[in-house]
């Protein structure tokens, strides 16, 4: 069974954001640095977990639409 995961291009560093994001889960999988002040967060979450994930970041997300999941298979 894959998992689909999502992307969230954040205005954060990366360790700010692991801060932030620290116990809550959300199905939260990687932050990664996406450049200085910048960060991806690699998630599984949907429903009312994208939707708590995405409250707890608003004021600093980047593109508020989602992209498109991300086949767990590929090797990127």
């Amino acid at each position: 069974m894959n998992a689909r995961t999502y992307r969230l291009l954040i205005n954060l560093g990366a360790s700010q954001a692991r801060k932030r994001l620290k116990g809550h889960g959300f199905g939260v999988k990687r932050i990664e640095t996406a450049g200085k002040g910048q960060a991806v967060v690699t998630h599984t979450a949907t429903g009312r977990h994208l939707e708590e994930l995405r409250a707890l970041l608003s004021d600093v997300l980047q593109d508020p639409d989602e992209p498109p999941p991300i086949d767990s298979t590929d090797p990127r």
